[in-house]
């Protein structure tokens, strides 16, 4: 430990009379303030009893230690247990999820294809009721060529209350 240096009344007085300063005498005697360190402790005696003291508590610490490495791997074990618990239970609800995902798109598939044939049916339907109505529109077209035709050969005119009804 080093000692605290301190300006005191015989260091100044030596200091005046034209001696070294206690900054540049490091083997100046100064008094310190701080308490001087305590003894050390006195050296342990071995005995019976200390020597069995010793041999029960590393005995105490082996069983702790054997203990706590007991306890660490079963816990391991049951986290091991239960995240493979776990596993199984999210990869059986992924399954269950990707089987209704599959219902629904074939499901999907067939409401399309059916809804597709409906307006296919449709369309097919709207198609030969327009051949039909154009059917119906150039025979109607047709009696009527044919009597104005008619009327033109014979030269009358057409009325309200003809004998021939378009």
């Amino acid at each position: 430990m080093v000692a605290k240096e301190t300006a005191t009344a015989p260091i100044d007085a030596a200091a005046e009379q034209g001696g070294e300063s206690p900054e540049a005498n490091p083997l100046a005697i100064v008094r310190s303030e701080d308490p001087p360190p305590p003894p050390p402790p006195p050296p342990r005696q071995i005995s019976a009893e200390s020597t069995r003291k010793e041999e029960v508590e590393s005995k105490i610490t082996a069983w702790e230690a054997e203990e706590v490495a007991r306890i660490t791997n079963r816990f391991q074990r049951q986290k091991a247990i239960i995240d493979g618990w776990e596993g199984e239970q999210v990869d059986r609800a992924n399954a269950w999820l990707k089987k209704i995902e599959r219902k629904l798109e074939e499901k999907r598939a067939k409401a399309l294809e059916k809804m597709q044939n409906e307006v296919a049916v449709a369309r097919q339907k709207a198609e030969e009721r327009r051949a039909e109505a154009e059917a119906k529109r150039e025979d109607k077209l047709g009696k009527v060529m044919e009597i104005a035709r008619v009327m033109k050969v014979f030269g009358r005119d057409p009325s309200k209350r003809s004998f021939f009804k378009p």
